[in-house]
């Protein structure tokens, strides 16, 4: 006996074929509302491209160029070859302003030790330069004086060296302003370092002889024989201690080899 479906007539029988009206209304919603999905995804997916693409266009617009530059501590590296090297002078945009990268290249001048630079929106970028301290210098042929740093950096080149700096004597070859000492010269560098004002100012020269190692010329007064770089400090309180307590006059060198025990030799 076969049963009449719901829906149909009395007497009307559903073929095998046939679905049931509401399945197909049910099947036919859930599809227009995967489509509407779809079209929703869509329609947030372009505007969110949309979005991105006018933000990055913005921020290469000179609403946000680098137009605000702050640079502080550069003393001696003028603000123009600041710029230069850090690719600030065309005033760029914010975003293309590589902090790591301008640092970088600032610390390749002669005068920086070290550096950092920040950007700070909407057009703001903020340079920060810790310089070098010279210790020394080193007269170069007669041609130019040129001032190091205690690790060895040419910071400059002078005609007349400032007071209170070093000489260094048999220090070479001496590259330009930017380049490094070899490291042999680092002892000599070493010394004018921890030599303290008070006899810094006494100094004529520091050098290196091939017999008596390092050696330091005194402004009218003896020659200072300290042999190797070893024991260091107890040889300049050596120094010190011999310069404020005897009389110098007549006096050709100081032999401070071993430091608890000076040799003066008349």
């Amino acid at each position: 006996m076969s049963a009449t479906a719901p829906g149909l007539p009395t007497g009307v029988r559903r073929r095998a074929g046939d679905a049931d009206p509401r399945i197909r209304a049910r099947k036919l919603a859930v599809q227009r509302e995967a489509g509407r999905r779809r079209l929703r995804v869509i329609a947030v997916a372009v505007a969110l491209v949309a979005l991105a693409v006018t933000g990055l266009v913005l921020v290469h617009t000179s609403l946000f160029a680098a137009r605000s530059i702050e640079i502080s501590g550069a003393l001696h590296e003028p603000r123009a070859e600041v710029l230069r090297v850090t690719g600030l002078a065309s005033h760029p945009p914010l975003i293309d302003v590589n902090g790591a990268a301008a640092a970088s290249s600032l610390e390749r001048l002669p005068w920086v030790l070290s550096a950092h630079v920040s950007r700070s929106w909407p057009s703001g970028v903020a340079v920060r330069i810790v310089e070098r301290r010279p210790v020394a210098y080193i007269p170069v042929s007669g041609r130019r004086n040129a001032v190091v740093d205690s690790t060895g950096r040419v910071l400059e080149d002078v005609a007349v060296p400032s007071p209170g700096l070093v000489a260094l004597a048999g220090v070479g070859p001496v590259p330009a302003p930017g380049g490094d000492l070899r490291p042999r010269d680092a002892a000599l560098l070493g010394l004018a370092r921890a030599l303290p004002g008070s006899i810094a100012a006494r100094v004529a020269s520091i050098d290196a002889s091939a017999t008596d190692g390092v050696v330091v010329r005194l402004v009218h007064g003896p020659l200072v024989v300290l042999g190797s770089t070893a024991e260091i400090r107890q040889k300049i309180v050596s120094l010190a201690t011999v310069l404020a307590r005897v009389s110098l006059a007549g006096i050709v060198t100081i032999d401070l080899r071993v430091p608890a025990s000076p040799v003066l030799t008349p």
